[in-house]
């Protein structure tokens, strides 16, 4: 006849033979803080309000988990596991847009929609690349965004292009490549503000000598 051993005695046995379980990895989260540019004491270049839209985002991109490609002509996307953005990059885009175009003094005003302010002029565009590059060299991102100012008495549109910026990150590890993507994303913001204020003063001109 089989003797069965008490439970209690059991259980540390199988515990003993399987192990203990590895931790979970906790989840991480990050937010995008924008460098802004230095404030302007100058009088605002377009006299008119500012609203910027929600940027349109497409697949992973309109998700939270950070993206990667191993290598910069890799593609293939992939997300993190345990590493998020507070909230989706279409989102935090367009909040750190209008603090970036606030403070550069390129309008009187420079809301979101959501301030349901009429608008004089209209920032839209669309998130293309938002990205760590890894392998192929030293670690870097990758940022890209489609931006448009559209003039709303006349629907003319004043800007658009697709701008693009890599920035090379300190190392390899994703709180390194933040900061990259953050200044990467500045970087972008720059090359469009320098546009927009290049077309105000183009109004401003045609208007001083149609004047």
């Amino acid at each position: 006849m089989k003797r069965c051993l008490p439970l209690f005695l059991v259980a540390p046995l199988l515990a003993g033979c399987l192990g203990s379980a590895p931790p979970v990895p906790r989840d991480h989260y990050y937010r995008l803080l924008v460098p802004t540019p230095a404030q302007s004491a100058e009088a605002s270049l377009l006299p008119g309000v500012m609203t910027v839209e929600l940027l349109q985002a497409d697949g992973l991109l309109r998700e939270r988990p950070l993206l990667y490609s191993e290598s910069g002509e890799s593609y293939e996307l992939q997300q993190h596991n345990y590493h998020y953005w507070t909230d989706a990059p279409p989102r935090m885009l367009q909040d750190q847009m209008v603090a970036y175009l606030r403070r550069s003094g390129v309008a009187r005003l420079v809301v979101s929609p959501d301030m349901r302010v009429r608008a004089d002029y209209q920032v839209s565009g669309k998130a293309k690349r938002l990205e760590r590059l890894l392998g192929g060299g030293p670690p870097r991102v990758f940022v890209e965004i489609e931006l448009a100012l559209l003039r709303v008495s006349d629907e003319t549109l004043l800007v658009v292009d697709s701008y693009g910026a890599e920035e090379p990150a300190e190392d390899e590890s994703v709180e390194a490549a933040i900061v990259a993507l953050n200044r990467a994303t500045a970087r972008v913001f720059e090359r469009f503000l320098v546009q927009v204020r290049a077309t105000a003063d183009r109004m401003a001109l045609e208007q001083r000598v149609g004047g």
